[in-house]
């Protein structure tokens, strides 16, 4: 005979069932070959994430793996949220010029509407928040509340994020991607999920508004490699 599901068990699962959902969208749009999935995928992730927190307010069991101060929370919140959205955005920075790479801004195209600006800012920080939602709050909090280990969840929720960016992306920005995860995650954990969704969204801006481009050779350099033929990276090697 099987246990009847108790209301906040039916509400994880539904909850988990929204996380699987999205952790299928990415690829299941590359499969597609859907025109403009990025908003494609901007707008599942923000349906899904709503309804997964949905799920969650309307009986999840007790516990979670890390603070998520909402309305109350330790005085040094507000401040971790700061540092957060400083990490986000000096991240893709610091990869760059790990790789030999520097970040210039993107040049504004021309005749872009205001309205359109507004509308993919939005979308922004809509996908972020999103994303957010759905892999450092409902996932490990449905996961711990069915019974797996807090940091089993985490792990969980970590890869399951980071297999979001490949149909996208490539394979080959898993490892910035692995980082990026792990800088999200330890926002959650110090600053519940608004340090989370801050440091996404200041993390996707500067991705947005700049390229990535090969770091100019100084006098020294370029006398030190006189006569080389220089090897520039091949496009489209930064996400």
């Amino acid at each position: 005979m099987t246990s009847r599901l108790t209301p906040g068990t039916a509400a994880d699962l539904l909850a988990l069932g929204a996380v699987a959902a999205h952790a299928a969208v990415p690829w299941l749009l590359r499969s597609a070959r859907s025109r403009d999935r990025l908003r494609h995928y901007d707008r599942a992730t923000m349906l899904l994430a709503l309804c997964a927190a949905a799920a969650v307010a309307s009986g999840t069991a007790p516990g979670t793996a890390w603070p998520v101060p909402f309305t109350a929370g330790p005085p040094w919140h507000p401040a971790m949220a700061l540092v957060a959205a400083v990490a986000g955005a000096a991240l893709p920075w610091t990869a760059a010029r790990c790789g030999g790479r520097v970040l210039r801004r993107r040049a504004a195209r021309p005749g872009t509407a205001l309205g359109s600006r507004i509308a993919n800012a939005a979308h922004l920080a809509g996908c972020a928040a999103g994303e957010e939602m759905l892999w450092r709050l409902v996932g490990p909090l449905a996961l711990t509340a069915v019974g797996a280990p807090p940091a089993l969840a985490a792990a969980a929720c970590l890869t399951g994020f980071c297999l979001l960016h490949p149909p996208n992306s490539g394979w080959r920005s898993l490892p910035y991607v692995a980082v990026a995860a792990g800088l999200f995650t330890a926002a959650a954990a110090l600053g519940g999920l608004p340090a989370a969704i801050l440091a996404h969204i200041a993390h996707n801006t500067v991705l947005a508004c700049c390229t990535s481009v090969p770091r100019e050779t100084t006098g020294a350099e370029a006398g030190a490699t006189a006569g080389e033929v220089p090897r520039l990276p091949a496009p489209n090697t930064w996400d």
